[in-house]
């Protein structure tokens, strides 16, 4: 097992060395040669082959057949100089070392030359010429030709050049400016390039500003280039007018001033511009323009713009913009635009703007629009916006002028004066329009128009209706309708309570229907198909529920149909005297009932009824009520049929009275009264009755 782990190691250690060599400088890097007596070349390639670079020197400047031993074990730079001495200038370019001779009194002069294809014989067009260590570069043209002038600071000027397509090549040129036609060999095997970007476009070359501005020669040079000069600074007046020269494009500044715009590779520190900075790498500092900053890879650091910001990678610190800003991968930080902020990766910050907030992937911070704040992935923290909020799951809060929409859930809570809208909620909702949650709500829905749920574990309040196709464990609360499929709540509301199912809770409303009734209903009118709880209301039926038809007689009425629908706990009872007698006397009844179990087959009937009596055929416009509470003893017959009787106790009261308003008409008393008043128009009259009667249960 111990070997197989050290195989692992040493398999990971080869893989990863490569990789940290290139990582750091040429120079740096640590090579270990040991060799005696060969010749001076052969021991500088041994140590360019362990460093891993390529080596050009002017062969004229170096004794290459000279015969030495070397025997070094350090960094590239302390071998070299231990082959070569002081007397050579180490150039690091690209991947390359270059061994210059030290620089004497300079004196202008211009290399021509033409560069072909070593295979076809072709000429090589747009190769990019470069004076090592100098700002002159030129581009070959259709003839594959060049012409540069460069600043002879040596006997032999060294010349990179470069082609994408083909390999590098070195060559020294002396102060005749004579260049031999020079072959380029194509690369037989390309190595596989890693995409510069996750998008569309892959670099600041391919945006339309960049392309007014710079010429296509610079393009070409930093792709055939693609290596950092270093200066501590530049002056620039349009991008192809820079102190940096011909090199402009492919150096990193650390100060930068551009009049008008500038292109460079990077900046690493301050860069103030009159209209556009422009990078086509990265950018570790501060920008600030009158119209744009561009940065072609990643920033790191503060840009500040009249109207854009645009960075193609990540972006680590602050953008503000009078228009809007834009991230192509991650913003670490802070977005701020009069207009709009776009993030197409993650948001681990907040972006402020006044019209718009896009973020194509997760958002771990908050988004403040005075418009419209966007995201189609999560939302951990807020979004506050004046008319829209999108995001899939919202962890935190959405807050709108508008609507918002959780496509997934809402953990925390969305506030809309419009409308919200989420999957599941486990937080709460607050509109003055409508709240949809097509999932569960565990949490709680308040809306001055529409609540809906597809369940709801919390609370649902509204002026308006409350909908839940599903159950609702909790409460409903609306003025106007309350639904629910199944209720293990309450529902309260002045208009409509509606469960389709089964309610095990309680129902208060004008009124109240359950398909099934396992708690109360009280309300004006209570409709059920099965109940099992108690009803309390004006009009109670249930079509499995307690019906009762009753025929009775009393002392004053000798026969009245009567109907009990309800429970038996609490009923309600209708009924209908008919005129039987030659008085022509009728009424009908409403009231109360209870029937209180007593045994098996007898129970007591306690009822409370008011009865309109007209004492004569036809109606007349006058109260004319008799109020009645009896106890009733009642008897099974059967399971069907009973008998009842017990006393009443009744109140008249009654209004009717003759023409001139002199005397009470109503003649319904008997003789023998407990209570006897008039009380300004109202006759009083209150009396010992009895009640004998049959029933039958359906």
């Amino acid at each position: 097992m111990v070997k197989v782990a050290d195989r692992r190691v040493w398999c990971l250690l080869v893989l990863l060395l490569p990789m940290l060599a290139a990582a750091q400088p040429i120079l740096k890097r640590t090579v270990q040669v040991d060799a005696q007596r060969v010749r001076l070349s052969d021991a500088l390639m041994l140590i360019a082959r362990d460093g891993k670079f390529k080596l050009s020197y002017n062969a004229a400047s170096v004794p290459g057949d000279s015969v030495v031993n070397v025997a070094v074990k350090g960094t590239v730079e302390s071998a070299l100089r231990s082959l070569v001495g002081p007397r050579f200038e180490l150039k690091e370019t690209g991947n390359h070392i270059i061994l210059l001779n030290k620089g004497g009194a300079r004196r202008r002069f211009i290399i021509t030359g033409a560069v072909y294809d070593a295979q076809s014989g072709g000429p090589v067009v747009q190769a990019s010429v470069h004076e090592v260590d100098g700002k002159n570069v030129s581009n070959t043209d259709g003839l594959g030709t060049f012409r540069l002038e460069v600043t002879g600071e040596r006997d032999r000027t060294a010349l990179l050049v470069m082609r994408k397509e083909y390999h590098d090549t070195v060559v020294y040129v002396g102060r005749d400016g004579v260049l031999p036609r020079l072959a380029l060999h194509k690369r037989s095997v390309l190595p596989p390039v890693a995409p510069l970007c996750l998008y569309d476009r892959c670099g600041v070359e391919d945006l339309g500003v960049t392309r007014l501005l710079v010429s296509n020669n610079q393009f070409d040079l930093v792709s055939n280039l693609d290596f950092a000069e270093h200066r501590p600074w530049q002056i620039a007046l349009l991008p192809n007018v820079s102190s940096n020269g011909d090199i402009a494009p492919i150096t990193v500044n650390n100060v930068s001033l551009n009049v008008l715009a500038g292109y460079s590779r990077g900046l690493s520190g301050f860069e103030v511009g009159g209209v556009a900075n422009l990078e086509s790498h990265d950018v570790k500092g501060a920008q600030i323009a009158g119209f744009t900053n561009l940065v072609g890879r990643n920033t790191q650091g503060v840009q500040v713009a009249g109207a854009i910001n645009h960075t193609m990678r990540t972006l680590e610190g602050l953008q503000i913009a009078g228009l809007g800003n834009t991230v192509w991968d991650t913003l670490i930080g802070v977005q701020i635009a009069g207009g709009v902020n776009v993030v197409k990766g993650g948001l681990k910050g907040v972006q402020i703007s006044g019209g718009c907030n896009v973020a194509t992937q997760d958002v771990n911070g908050t988004q403040i629009s005075g418009g419209v704040n966007l995201t189609p992935k999560d939302v951990r923290k807020a979004q506050i916006a004046g008319a829209v909020n999108l995001g899939r799951k919202v962890f935190g809060a959405q807050v709108s002028g508008g609507v918002n929409v959780a496509l997934d859930s809402v953990g925390g809570g969305q506030v809309g004066f419009g409308a919200n809208y989420a999957g599941h909620v486990s937080g709460g909702q607050v509109s003055f329009g409508l709240n949809a949650v097509p999932g569960q709500v565990s949490g709680g829905q308040v809306g001055f128009g529409l609540n809906y749920a597809g369940d709801v574990s919390g609370g649902q309040f509204s002026f308006g209706m409350n909908v839940v196709p599903g159950r609702v464990e909790a409460g409903q609360v609306g003025f106007g309708m309350n639904y629910a499929h199944q209720l293990d709540g309450g529902q309260f509301t002045f208009g409509l309570n509606a469960v389709s199912g089964v309610a095990r809770g309680g129902q208060v409303g004008s009124v109240n229907y359950a398909t099934r009734s396992e708690g109360w209903q009280v309300g004006l009118v209570n409709i059920s198909d099965t109940i099992t709880g108690t009803s309390i209301g004006l009009f109670s039926f249930a079509l499995r529920g307690y019906h009762r038809a009753d025929l009775s007689t009393t002392g004053i009425m000798p026969v009245t149909v009567g109907f009990r629908t309800g429970t038996r706990q609490f009923h309600n009872i209708f009924g209908y005297s008919p005129a039987v007698e030659t008085n022509g006397r009728w009424g009908f009844l409403y009231g109360f009932g209870s029937e209180i179990r007593l045994g098996k087959h007898n129970h007591l009937d306690l009822e409370l009824t008011g009865e309109q009596i007209t004492e004569q055929e036809e109606w007349v416009d006058a109260v004319n009520i008799v109020g009645r509470f009896g106890a009733h003893y009642a008897h099974d017959l059967g399971r069907h049929l009973l008998v009842t009787a017990g006393p009443n106790y009744s109140m008249l009261v009654s209004t009717w009275r003759n023409a001139e308003r002199t005397a009470h008409l109503s003649t319904l008393a008997p003789a023998s009264l407990i209570h006897n008043e008039v009380r300004g128009n109202v006759l009083l009259q209150g009396w010992l009755g009895f009640k004998v009667g049959v029933g039958v249960r359906f």
